[in-house]
Formats: C-alpha cells, structure tokens, sequence
C-alpha cells in the first residue's frame, strides 16, 4: 500500500477550511509511569488502564523545547468517511491498524501551509475530525516507515511531547471520556 499524496481529492467545507481526519491511537501499556498532567483525573485513569500513546515524529523536524511529536492525521478525501481518513493515516503514517470509536471530535487550526499559500483567515485554518483507535495490529512495515518514527508513550509524556496544542487538546478531551472504548464503529 502507498501513501496517497496530492491535494485534487481533498475536502474542504463551505468557508474552504480543509477538512482533515486523525487518530489518537492507544494499547495497554507494557510500563506505566506516573507524571504530573494538564488533566489530572484523566490522566490518573489512563495510567490505572496502562494505556500507552501513539506518537510520531514530525516530517517537518524537531523543536527546541521538545515539543515534536504528533499523532496520525491527514487529508480527508472525498472518497471516503472521516474514520475512513482517519484509519488510512494511522495506517500511512503509523504502520497501526484497529478499532476506531464512535466518539468523533473536532478541532480547529491554523495551517501554516495554508498561511504560506496566500490563505488567510477561515481559509487559512483546517477542521480536524479526531478518533481513537485501539491499536490492535502494528505492522513492520508501512508506506511511511522511512519518514516516520513510532514512539508508544504514557499519556502524560505524549501530552507533554504534543507539537500542537490542538492535539494536546484532543489528547485530554478523549482521556476525559476514557477514550470512548464502549462505543465502537
């Protein structure tokens, strides 16, 4: 399978913001650590679960203050649902496949490549539509394996190691509903 590339079949809602899909992908922990958090209850629950994070180096490099990593997400196409999108990225991106919740929220951001293309405003910003996946296989290989690195982490490291405060955000938002793991798609 090859990573979809280009931007003819994306999506993009009334006021051209485009639309784009992700998961926050989870496993029980192999060793769980206890660290302070944004959301301390949550984040509590999370490491009673031995739950442990997805995350993946950004193709657009490292921080100074750590704060680079990411979690599967991309462009939705116009060929498929949002937990299609959703699955597709963490398959592209993180070489996992499992089970996606219903719990689907959604997030707006600016896209500094959209800022750079001219875009300003409601056009310069993206809606990402926000899943959780248990992680039920993980594959050696994957269509971005020699631009991605996997990183399995504790909620409270991930949250801290967050590039973008919107995903940190998602990352509280679905630990507050225990990641949603009774409703599943």
């Amino acid at each position: 399978m090859a990573a979809r590339t280009g931007r003819d079949n994306q999506r993009y809602n009334a006021v051209n913001q485009r639309l784009v899909a992700g998961c926050i992908c989870h496993r029980p922990a192999t060793k769980v650590r206890v660290e302070d958090s944004a959301d301390a209850d949550a984040f509590a629950r999370a490491r009673e679960d031995g739950v442990e994070v997805l995350m993946l180096n950004s193709k657009k490099g490292a921080r100074v203050d750590g704060r680079d990593l990411i979690f599967p997400k991309g462009g939705w196409e116009l060929d498929e649902t949002a937990s299609e999108a959703a699955a597709r990225e963490s398959m592209e991106e993180g070489g996992v496949a499992g089970t996606l919740s219903a719990s689907e929220k959604t997030y707006e951001f600016v896209s500094r490549s959209r800022v750079k293309a001219g875009c300003a405003g409601d056009e310069a910003k993206c809606v990402a539509h926000v899943f959780t996946m248990e992680v039920k296989c993980e594959y050696e290989t994957w269509p971005e394996e020699g631009e991605r690195t996997r990183y399995w982490l504790s909620p409270d490291e991930a949250w801290r190691r967050c590039k973008h405060d919107w995903m940190r955000q998602a990352l509280a938002d679905h630990l507050a509903d225990g990641f949603a793991l009774e409703k599943k798609l």
